[in-house]
C-alpha cells in the first residue's frame, strides 16, 4: 500500500475513534459466588443491617433477577448504563471488571485496580489474597511492584510454569437497589474503587467517592421483608479510593476480553451472622476496545510498509 493512501485511511480513521462504536447489550448470570473471594459467603441484610427473613434466605437466588448492561464496543472510555430487575432490595452492589490471568486484559485491568494473588502449593492454586498496599493512589503503586517482582517467578510444577497466579479487578461503580430490588445506573470506568463502606462505619474522607444516599421503608409485602417489623432507614455507601484521583483513572487504550461482574457489598461484616462475604452475584462476558483520543496523537513518519504515531506529551 502506498504511503498516500496510509495517510487517506489515517485521516478517516481518527474521527471514527471519537465517536465510538453502536451499542451493545449484554445480559448478566448467575455465576460462581466464589469468585474472586475466598469465601463466597452470600449477604442476607440490607444496607441498613436488617435480616431477610428465614423463607427469603432459603429461596432466592440470582436466576430470578434479570440485569441487562448496554455499552459501546469502542470508545475513548469504557461507559454505558446498567439496568436491573429483582436484585436484593435496598442491597448494596460493586459493578467491576475481571480479568483472565495470563492475558494482557488482565494485566491492563490490575494496573487500574487490584491484583488478587494465589500461590502454587505443589498441588493446587492456594485460596489467595488481595494485594493490600495501594500506597498514595499514585502509580505504579507497592502492589503494582509486588506484581511486577513475582509476575514471572518460575516453577516448573505449576499449571502455567510459574508460582504465582495473579487475577486483576476493577470496581468501577456500585450502587444501591430500592425497595424491589431494581435498579438503573450509568457508569463509566473512570474511578478506582478498594471498597465501599457506609458512612455510619467510616466518614467519607475527601478523595473518596460520593456518598451514595439509599432511603427507604422497607415494604411488608417484599418476600424479603415479609414479617419482619423493620422500621424506615437512610443509609450513605461511598467506595474507597484505591487509586487517584477520582474520576481521573482510566484503563489503558488497548482491546479487552474480560468479565463484567456484580458483587455483592459485605461492608467488613456489618450486618453479624448473615453478613457475608463480597460473593459474586452475576456477570457475564465483555469485549470492546479503548481508543486514544484522536487529538492526543500525531502522524511521526510514512516509511515503507510502518505507520509511526506517537502520543503528544
Amino acid at each position: 500500500m502506498k504511503a498516500g493512501t496510509k495517510l487517506l485511511l489515517l485521516a478517516a480513521l481518527l474521527p471514527a475513534l471519537s465517536q465510538g462504536a453502536q451499542a451493545t447489550i449484554v445480559s448478566l448470570v448467575d455465576i460462581d459466588s466464589g469468585l474472586t473471594s475466598p469465601t463466597g459467603a452470600y449477604r442476607w441484610v440490607d444496607v441498613a443491617d436488617q435480616t431477610y427473613n428465614a423463607t427469603y434466605r432459603g429461596a432466592y437466588n440470582y436466576t430470578q433477577a434479570t440485569v441487562q448492561v448496554e455499552y459501546e464496543e469502542s470508545a475513548i472510555t469504557l461507559h454505558g448504563t446498567l439496568t436491573a430487575t429483582n436484585l436484593k432490595p435496598n442491597f448494596a452492589y460493586q459493578l467491576k471488571l475481571v480479568g483472565t490471568p495470563g492475558t494482557d486484559t488482565n494485566e491492563r485491568i490490575g494496573f487500574a485496580g487490584r491484583w488478587w494473588e494465589q500461590s502454587w502449593t505443589g498441588s493446587d492454586w492456594s485460596g489467595g489474597s488481595n494485594l493490600n498496599s495501594k500506597g498514595n493512589g499514585s502509580s505504579p503503586n507497592p502492589n503494582d511492584l509486588m506484581y511486577l517482582s513475582r509476575r514471572d517467578v518460575p516453577n516448573p510444577t505449576s499449571p502455567t510454569g510459574l508460582q504465582y497466579l495473579y487475577s486483576a479487578y476493577l470496581v468501577m461503580d456500585y450502587f444501591t437497589t430500592d425497595g424491589d430490588g431494581n435498579a438503573a445506573i450509568a457508569f463509566e470506568a473512570d474511578s478506582s474503587y478498594h471498597v465501599l463502606w457506609k458512612t455510619t462505619q467510616l466518614a467519607a474522607g475527601a478523595d473518596d467517592g460520593p456518598v451514595k444516599t439509599a432511603i427507604f421503608d422497607p415494604v411488608p409485602s417484599h418476600p424479603a421483608y415479609d414479617g419482619m417489623p423493620y422500621s424506615a432507614a437512610s443509609v450513605g455507601v461511598y467506595g474507597e479510593w484505591e487509586r487517584l484521583p477520582m474520576d481521573g483513572v482510566f484503563l489503558d487504550p488497548g482491546y479487552y476480553s474480560c468479565s463484567l461482574m456484580l458483587t455483592e457489598e459485605s461492608f467488613h461484616g456489618s450486618g453479624g451472622t448473615y453478613a457475608g462475604a463480597w460473593a459474586a452475584a452475576m456477570g457475564g462476558d465483555l469485549e470492546f476496545a479503548i481508543v486514544p483520543e484522536p487529538s492526543t496523537l500525531i502522524l511521526l513518519a510514512v516509511a515503507g510498509s510502518a505507520l509511526f504515531l506517537r502520543k503528544r506529551t
